[in-house]
C-alpha cells in the first residue's frame, strides 16, 4: 500500500509529501549554488512539487523520476514542460555524468535496493555534483527490523541508520560536504498529524486503509521504539579538479 497515493497523506504534508516543505530544497539550492545552467534530477519527485518549485524559483529545469504512475500523472498535469520518466532508483535511463544535482527528498528510505540507487546515483552525477539527501532514520536503530513485518510503503518504514548510510555514500565515492539534523520538521508534522487526525494511531489507520486497526496500532508502536529523527547530507562525487 502506498502512503504518498493518500489523500490523507497530501493533506498534512502538502505537495511536497514530506516533512518541511521546501525548506531544504532552498536551503540545498543555495548551499550547492545551482542555477539555471545545471541538469537536476528529482529522485522519487512524487507529484512533481520539487520540479515545480525549483523552475518557479530558480528557473532550473529538472527531470522527475517516480515510481507511481499515479503521481506522475499528476505531476505531468502541473508541469506539462518538465520531463518526468518512470523509472527504479537503482536503474536510471540516463548517461553517465548527466547530471550536476540529484535530489532525493525522503525518498531513499523507499528504495527496494539502496546500495544499487547510491550506485545509480553517483553514475549519473558528473564529477563535482552535488548529492541532495533529506529522510528519515532512527535514533534507536535496534528496532528498525521490526518495521519489515509492515507492508507500507512510507519513509518511515525505511527509516535510516545514519551512521552507516555515510559510510556507504563515502565508500561509493562521494565526499560529504554538510550532515545536519532537522528533526524538528518532522515533529512539526507529528503535531500536525495529531491535530488533524487525533493521534498517530488513527492517522495510520486511514492511511493504510484496508489494514485492521490492531496492524496500524502496532506499526505505530514498533515506529515510537525506533524514535524517528529526519537529517540532511549534502554529498559530493568526488573527481575532477576537486577530486
Amino acid at each position: 500500500m502506498n502512503a504518498y497515493e493518500s489523500c490523507c497523506m497530501q493533506e498534512v504534508t502538502g505537495e511536497t509529501l514530506r516533512p518541511g516543505g521546501f525548506e531544504l530544497t532552498k536551503k540545498a539550492v543555495r548551499f550547492c549554488s545551482l542555477d539555471k545552467e545545471d541538469n537536476v534530477l528529482d529522485l522519487g519527485c512524487g507529484r512533481g512539487a520539487t520540479i515545480e518549485y525549483l523552475w518557479r524559483e530558480h528557473l532550473i529545469r529538472a527531470t522527475g523520476v517516480d515510481l507511481s504512475q499515479k503521481l506522475l500523472k499528476i505531476a505531468k498535469e502541473k508541469n506539462p514542460l518538465s520531463k518526468f520518466v518512470f523509472a527504479k532508483g537503482d536503474s536510471l535511463p540516463f548517461d553517465n555524468n548527466s547530471f550536476e544535482c540529484v535530489f532525493a527528498e525522503c525518498t531513499l528510505s523507499l528504495m527496494d535496493h539502496l546500495q544499487e540507487t547510491l550506485k545509480e546515483a553517483h553514475r549519473v552525477l558528473s564529477n563535482d555534483g552535488w548529492f541532495v539527501i533529506t529522510d528519515v532514520y532512527a535514533k534507536n536503530p535496534e528496532a528498525i527490523d521490526e518495521l519489515t513485518n509492515f507492508s507500507i510503503t512510507s519513509c518511515v518504514r525505511g527509516l535510516h541508520q545514519l551512521p552507516l548510510l555515510e559510510e556507504k555514500l563515502e565508500k561509493m565515492g562521494f565526499e560529504i560536504i554538510l550532515v545536519e539534523d532537522h528533526s524538528h520538521f518532522l515533529k512539526e508534522l507529528m503535531v500536525k498529524i495529531i491535530f488533524s487526525h487525533g493521534s498517530m494511531s488513527a492517522f495510520w489507520s486511514k492511511t493504510m486503509s484496508g489494514e485492521k486497526t490492531q496492524t496500524c496500532c502496532s506499526f505505530e508502536k514498533t515506529l515510537q521504539q525506533c524514535k524517528p529523527g529526519y537529517f540532511m547530507i549534502l554529498a559530493r562525487k568526488k573527481g575532477g579538479k576537486n577530486g
